[in-house]
């Protein structure tokens, strides 16, 4: 096949419809933390969770089991936590939540040691201005006295840190460096139609025929009414959000006026109140009375006696 179209997996509904078939899943799981998935299970702490303005916008987290294997053939049991959210302050929500992870007695093995959770990041906003579209947070064990990297682990120290991957999606656009990146193109929102945002076109040929089932899911996503109802009110959702978001922007900007115009009247009086007192003891200097100063300045009497006594 060549050009095709697939269900935008930007949109909630359409990502968490891709990542429930289990082969998919491993699929995109595997290709991104770059290490085989033997076994996959979905955890049943999957929820979009409201927050924003009005608690009308979404954070979707997934969690997964999956045993790994590691490049020496070893196989490891990980949890991963993954996370899609349009913004990227959304996230930051959410810091907690590793932390109740980590207490929580499901997640420990049969020598009661923690198990290790890899967080995946799927940002539809960038944080950085360099266009990097994936980027590794990768924990080393760092002899403070030498710089010398240690290559021993220890769970206490895998207990404190995790590796994390996280993908900016604006910065996926014309970038095809590497595999993982062809691979996260399904997500590159310059391939929507001009006439609907729900709908990418990709060229098939540009995936590796390993990923090919993913592509099929999102195919597939394509043919189901309510999916495409559901994506409805995302956009629904989104322009209520960016409508109140620029009332909140508007309002901002008027008050950051008015203050900067009530620093600009202040700083006026302010010069005012200098250049009358700055003339009232010139006046004084000429031995003129307080009487002839209060007439030159415009004054009081009585003002003008009390400035002269400071």
């Amino acid at each position: 096949m060549g050009k095709v179209k697939i269900a935008n997996p930007l949109y909630d509904v359409v990502f968490r419809y891709m990542m429930e078939d289990n082969k998919v899943a491993k699929l995109f799981l595997s290709a991104i933390i770059g290490k085989e998935i033997k076994e996959l299970t979905f955890s049943p702490t999957e929820y979009s969770s409201k927050i924003g303005l009005e608690n009308s916008i979404t954070v979707t987290r997934m969690d997964f089991n999956a045993r790994i294997q590691e490049s020496d053939g070893k196989e490891t049991v990980v949890i991963i936590e993954l996370q899609k959210a349009k913004f990227y302050y959304q996230t930051i929500r959410f810091r907690k939540y590793l932390g109740k992870q980590y207490q929580n007695p499901q997640n420990v093995d049969r020598n009661d040691e923690p198990i290790p959770i890899y967080p995946i990041y799927i940002l539809g906003e960038a944080f950085t201005d360099e266009p990097i579209p994936v980027i590794r947070v990768k924990r080393d064990y760092i002899d403070a006295a030498t710089g010398k990297i240690l290559t021993e682990k220890h769970p206490f120290i895998e207990a404190l840190t995790h590796d994390a991957t996280v993908i900016q999606v604006p910065h996926l656009k014309e970038h095809r460096r590497t595999t993982l990146e062809r691979f996260l193109s399904i997500f590159d929102q310059a391939n929507q139609l001009e006439t609907n945002r729900h709908i990418l076109t990709i060229d098939e040929k540009d995936y590796p025929e390993s990923y090919h089932p993913v592509i099929r899911r999102l195919i597939k996503a394509l043919q189901s009414p309510k999916i495409e109802d559901d994506m409805e009110i995302e956009d629904e959702v989104i322009n209520e959000f960016n409508k109140q978001a620029r009332m909140i922007e508007l309002e901002r900007e008027k008050a950051e006026r008015e203050q900067q115009r009530a620093e600009e009247e202040r700083q006026k009086a302010e010069k005012e109140k200098q250049a009358k007192n700055d003339l009232i003891k010139k006046l004084a200097s000429t031995q003129m009375s307080i009487k002839d100063i209060a007439e030159a300045a415009g004054m009081e009497e009585e003002e003008v006696a009390r400035l002269l006594k400071q």
